[in-house]
């Protein structure tokens, strides 16, 4: 019988003869979150409001996604100051630095849809904030209840140096290259 001990050592074994090899699918029988170390942070604050009327939420809960943490707002929508990773992405590394890090945040509270915002902007050392709406679940209109992405976009400076890295000389584009 292969038990949940023969596949991590299996995987073990693979990793020591063909080098680091990270799994993608967590062997655990309770998810993980990979843990956060020696990163340089930031510091975050979330206002969560009403997407209709714009009046904070009391009480909603803001989950930061990368470390797992749940905060709580108070009374004015705002979560405490919450010291956070800067996380980078290893996706483009090789390419071209990115500018800031980015996180991702979900919020919840009873009797409103969930919000899931991704990319929210982290530069090492500085103070970001940003705020989350949440929509009030309509039962006459709402006839499923999914969650509400927000995507941020990256930072139009490294979309420059993306582009610029694989121009040709004959393509002209956006940089310092942008025809007049």
């Amino acid at each position: 019988m292969i038990t949940l001990r023969h596949i991590t050592s299996y995987f073990t074994l693979i990793s020591l003869v063909f080098g680091s090899i990270t799994p993608t699918v967590s062997l655990a029988k309770e998810p993980s979150l990979p843990k956060v170390v020696a990163q340089p942070f930031g510091y975050l604050r979330v206002k969560v409001v009403d997407g209709r009327t714009f009046h904070p939420l009391n009480h909603a809960q803001v989950v930061l996604v990368e470390t797992g943490e749940r905060y709580r707002t108070d009374q004015r929508g705002l979560t405490p100051w919450i010291k956070a990773p800067v996380l980078r992405s290893a996706r483009f590394s090789r390419l071209v630095d990115e500018l800031h890090g980015q996180l991702s945040l979900i919020a919840y509270k009873t009797g409103y849809r969930d919000s899931i915002h991704l990319g929210v902007r982290m530069n090492e050392g500085e103070r970001s904030k940003v705020t989350i709406w949440q929509y009030q679940i309509e039962r006459l209109r709402d006839t499923r209840v999914e969650p509400i992405l927000f995507q941020e976009p990256y930072h139009r400076l490294w979309l420059i140096k993306l582009a610029d890295h694989f121009r040709t000389k004959t393509e002209l584009g956006e940089g310092y290259e942008r025809p007049d």
